[in-house]
């Protein structure tokens, strides 16, 4: 290899590329790179310029993939094409694997090598082969085991039901209210987990956001006596991104919200606005709070899902949920005390077409 190279290397906006740009010319040596290089060799531009591609391969390319390589550049110079497209593993300077996509162009008598890194597009992809499996996983034991478990409850309630006198009445049904609900809810996340399992789409419909939000505060006043749940304005008659499991996400906030507080009498605040073409829902609780440390890590995110050391399962399903329907949630301090769990839905197509009109 040549120690040095006499030309301008590929400096300004080429180093704002996300992807690594070499110039070779006719002789195969390095003579112009931009700093998106280092990412995917270990080693800063001005270093490698002068390198000539075989030494380049036999010290960063995966040896399984240096014969490809070297014939992409047989054909790249050839008469017959002015452009090619492989993937291939480079080895940086620590030994790390790194999968680039990798776009050749044959210009004025050089060859253009613009590589793009996929480490966080095969972490990605990973990482979706784990959530099919615990999705899989889950898909089981609701089918197998919840499930029957609640159509039992249900098959005794009612032989009960006969035995039950007036003054018990509310409680019994709320609790086949409850059992019922969750039947429904177990089929949802069957269906839910087959198709994403099956590599379809996430399964959305337009959802009454105001609806969902009534039905989860009177479902959780009941639930917990001793909390008091409030509304802060209206629930504007909005219609979001979602599904059936759309009322499992706020389900789980409000339910949390009250679980994990360390008073006796919690209170939850609810509030809703729109911002653009999107709902904004605030639920505020005056608890512990969390620490900035665990805001990401309640949720599980980067961890392994249903396994990770967040409070469980619960706001690592809201967290899924929300992102599957094109949404988001973030943490906030309440003030004075407490957490607020923010969560952003995009409206319906419809009614956000409907809210850009001049009319609206």
């Amino acid at each position: 290899m040549t120690d040095s190279v006499d030309h301008p290397v590929l400096e300004g906006p080429h180093d704002a590329l996300q992807d690594a740009v070499y110039v070779f010319d006719a002789d195969r040596v390095l003579i112009d790179a931009n700093a998106r290089v280092g990412e995917v060799s270990g080693r800063p531009r001005d270093e490698l310029l002068g390198w000539k591609l075989a030494d380049f391969q036999s010290e960063y390319v995966a040896p399984e993939d240096r014969e490809r390589l070297a014939a992409t550049f047989e054909r790249i110079e050839g008469p017959a094409s002015t452009e090619e497209r492989q993937t291939f593993d480079l080895i940086d300077s620590e030994g790390r694997r790194v999968p680039v996509d990798a776009r050749f162009v044959r210009y004025e008598g050089k060859t253009v090598a613009v590589l793009r890194n996929l480490t966080e597009q095969k972490e990605r992809e990973r990482r979706l082969t784990e959530l099919s499996e615990e999705l899989d996983v889950l898909n089981r034991v609701l089918r197998h085991d919840i499930r029957n478990d609640m159509n039992v409850v249900l098959g005794w309630a009612e032989e009960l039901e006969p035995h039950v006198a007036p003054e018990g009445r509310e409680s019994y049904e709320n609790i086949v209210d409850a059992v019922q609900h969750t039947v429904e809810l177990t089929k949802e996340v069957r269906d839910l987990a087959e198709a994403i399992t099956r590599g379809e789409e996430f399964p959305t419909r337009p959802t009454r956001l105001d609806d969902v939000l009534r039905e989860q505060f009177a479902k959780n006043r009941k639930k917990f006596e001793h909390a008091t749940f409030e509304v802060d304005g209206d629930l504007p008659p909005v219609t979001v991104c979602g599904n059936e499991m759309l009322s499992s996400v706020f389900d789980n906030l409000l339910s949390n919200a009250v679980i994990h507080h360390d008073r006796d009498s919690p209170t939850v605040t609810l509030h809703v606005e729109h911002d653009g073409d999107a709902a904004v829902v605030s639920v505020a609780d005056d608890g512990p709070g969390i620490p900035d440390t665990r805001k990401e890590t309640v949720f599980g995110r980067g961890e392994h899902g249903i396994d990770s050391p967040g409070t469980g399962i619960g706001l690592y399903l809201v967290d899924s949920l929300v992102d599957g329907y094109g949404g988001s949630v973030t943490i906030a301090d309440n003030e004075p005390r407490g957490s607020v769990f923010v969560v952003t839905l995009p409206l319906a197509d419809d009614e956000a077409d409907a809210r850009n009109s001049p009319e609206w």
